[in-house]
């Protein structure tokens, strides 16, 4: 079976719904071998640019927000977070643009490496306080992955890769994704929302039975 989820790398509740899906297919019943996960494109703010001067929390503040709620919000987050073994740090965020990066996850499924790029973009965006826009990092990234300097170089300037990231967002809308992360279960079953291990699990058996 196939679980299709559209998430995006600068949304810390998708790292942890990654976790917590990871958690439940590790508990069904043996077959996690024959479940195939598919990371989808999203983009919270297809319009963010890139700023290494400026912190999360003042970014938000400047587009109108309360800074005791965003500080709030960032602080369950963090909580939320350590319950699956994260430790995000979210003072540390760098404001950065996720379409290079959506890029590079496209360019590491023709390896076979889709799951494992996601994973290094989320600790490097959530963790690690680096520039997810950033060349550098991508090519750090492509380079644990296996990936050639060269091959990433040309992905990153890829049409095709491009428009894979643009397709991903065309189907997202025709499905009714509003918000991510969001999860289609072998085309039968929906999920949106970091939710608790039980419920994925649940999911998945009601997907995989049916």
């Amino acid at each position: 079976m196939t679980i299709s989820v559209w998430s995006d790398i600068r949304c810390p509740f998708c790292y942890i719904a990654k976790r917590k899906l990871e958690d439940a297919i590790s508990q069904f019943n043996n077959n996690e071998d024959k479940i195939i996960v598919e990371w989808k494109s999203f983009e919270l703010d297809s319009n963010l640019q890139t700023n290494i001067d400026i912190n999360l929390i003042d970014y938000y503040v400047n587009k109108g927000a309360n800074k005791q709620q965003i500080t709030d919000l960032f602080t369950h987050a963090e909580n939320m977070a350590k319950e699956v073994n994260l430790e995000f740090n979210l003072d540390k965020v760098v404001v950065a643009n996720s379409f290079n990066a959506h890029k590079l996850i496209h360019l590491a499924k023709t390896i076979n490496k889709q799951n494992e790029a996601k994973e290094l973009l989320f600790k490097a965006y959530l963790c690690e306080g680096k520039n997810i826009d950033s060349t550098n990092t991508l090519l750090s990234i492509g380079g644990v992955l296996g990936l050639s300097i060269n091959n990433v170089l040309e992905g990153l300037k890829s049409k095709k890769l491009k428009n894979e990231v643009f397709n991903d967002q065309i189907k997202a809308k025709e499905v009714g994704v509003s918000g991510v992360p969001f999860f289609i279960f072998n085309n039968k079953y929906s999920l949106s929302g970091a939710q608790p291990v039980e419920t994925f699990l649940d999911v998945i058996e009601k997907a995989y039975n049916n």
